[in-house]
């Protein structure tokens, strides 16, 4: 296997089974139940029953309960990093990227909230700026952790595994394909290796407008923390092993409770009866001298409450990984300032992730721009770091302009602390809204002069203040 493309970087083989527990518990119950031993072993009494061992642990099995938690606090967390969308400045020409930012048509916004839950799952996610070889509009490929299977910490080599099943009539087949991208002499050039073989095609040298080479490989790894490709720890993989845990002592915890509701009867000095339960009279006797005797015999259960109390403390274990929704009661109790507390002490992956995940994706729009031959540095991508309820009251609302209004800071200011705050639209830019203020009053005046009311003369300097007797409000004079 030397030197074979399909080869693994040694980080790779280090990730690996992090990421299939992310995986799988993220899929939930069904995911890693289908994984049989892998997370529940099978309890040594059971392997010395060779008739009915492979029964007794699927029965074993069947009653054990995965607690759902990893996957709502995926989705939990990517609602909350994208409670407000982020905000993306870019040349006119790339607009339909808004719409299609990917071959199978994802919109802008959904990909990133797609890159922050891979980044939450499995600690990893790669961005190709890609077009399509008969000529087209670029657009993003993207790979999970898993496809980038080798790597250059240097960036001038990756190797992507595009393997996957293809359609072949009414069946599906395994398709071996492989994507290595290098500099050579300071050119990006792509090759495909295809087929059963792994054969290589002939490397493509792709270009920007004008037939220019690149000279950086237009791909982008994203991490928890950074733009790296070495893969790093799952930021939830504590949730995911407390899950597991959880789930090893659900099924102890339930086998027990059911052995000690299944008890055994004996009887003693007697002959077996034809049949026992509510109802039946059952009468023994002896078939010599010794006293007949008949009990039930069943497990003590003694560890039934340690099994609670260790699940117990496994939810806190996860509570504490990240899995705030167990805590939902006690938050809604909490004040205001008590929570922004919480939540400042909380979220710093968050940040860390919120802002890897925007840069992500600024830096692959702007390989885009390149390969369009505009100017890259007009890609602008900003994240949404307000990760608790920022929205401005009424009241807050005049401060805010109040503040402009006596000259504390400029417009540009006032209107970003007014979007954040949701009280204007988060999509339009202090410029816009300006315009729109302007269109307003040019259509009032107008309105105004129709009904014949003089205009309301400019007044110099701050605001007026109602109910100030020095600097009172001007009124509209009408027209006598």
């Amino acid at each position: 296997m030397a030197n074979n493309v399909d080869n693994h970087h040694p980080d790779y083989d280090v990730r690996v089974e992090e990421w299939a527990l992310m995986r799988d518990a993220a899929r939930g119950e069904t995911a890693v139940k289908q994984a049989d031993t892998t997370y529940l072993p099978m309890p040594s009494g059971f392997t010395k029953r060779i008739d009915k061992g492979v029964a007794l642990y699927g029965a074993y099995q069947m009653r054990a309960q995965f607690p759902e938690i990893v996957g709502p606090t995926i989705g939990g967390m990517v609602g909350v990093i994208h409670r407000v969308e982020i905000q993306v400045e870019m040349p006119t020409a790339m607009d339909p990227l808004w719409e299609k930012a990917t071959a199978d048509g994802m919109p802008l916004e959904a990909l990133a909230a797609k890159i922050t839950g891979e980044i939450l799952t499995t600690g990893r996610y790669a961005l190709l700026a890609s077009a399509p070889s008969a000529g087209g509009e670029p657009y993003i490929s993207t790979y999970c952790t898993e496809a980038l299977i080798n790597w250059s910490e240097a960036r001038d080599f990756y190797v992507l595994d595009e393997s996957g099943l293809v359609r072949d009539g009414f069946d599906w087949v395994e398709d071996k394909q492989y994507r290595v991208l290098e500099l050579v002499d300071g050119k990006y050039q792509v090759t495909v290796y295809t087929g059963d073989t792994l054969a290589a095609g002939d490397p493509l040298i792709p270009t920007a407008k004008g037939g220019k080479p690149l000279e950086e490989i237009p791909l982008v790894v994203v991490g928890p923390r950074d733009l790296s490709p070495s893969p790093e720890t799952p930021p939830l993989i504590g949730v995911a092993r407390a899950a597991v845990n959880m789930y090893q002592l659900s099924a102890d915890y339930r086998w027990q409770l059911f052995m000690t509701g299944q008890e055994t009867l004996f009887i003693i000095n007697a002959d077996e009866p034809e049949m026992v339960g509510a109802g039946v009279v059952v009468s023994l006797k002896a078939d010599s001298e010794q006293t007949p005797d008949a009990k039930y015999v069943g497990p003590a259960g003694v560890g039934i409450d340690a099994h609670k109390v260790a699940i117990t403390d496994e939810r806190d274990a996860a509570a504490a990984a990240g899995a705030k929704l167990f805590d939902t009661a006690s938050q809604a109790q909490e004040s205001g300032d008590a929570r922004r507390l919480r939540f400042a002490a909380q979220t710093a992956t968050l940040v860390t992730i919120a802002q890897a995940s925007s840069k992500a994706l600024e830096q692959v729009l702007r390989h885009i721009a390149i390969m369009k031959g505009l100017d890259p540095t007009k890609v602008i991508v900003k994240p949404n770091l307000s990760f608790i309820d920022s929205t401005l009251t009424p009241a807050e609302v005049v401060q805010v302009i109040q503040g402009w209004q006596d000259g504390g800071y400029s417009y540009e200011t006032m209107y970003e602390r007014l979007q954040k705050g949701e009280a204007v639209n988060a999509d339009r830019t202090a410029e816009e809204e300006r315009k729109l203020i302007d269109e307003e009053d040019a259509a009032s005046a107008a309105s105004q002069e129709e009904l014949g009311i003089l205009p309301v003369p400019a007044v110099p300097g701050p605001a007026p203040k109602p109910g100030d007797p020095a600097n009172p409000v001007p009124q509209p004079v009408p027209v006598a």
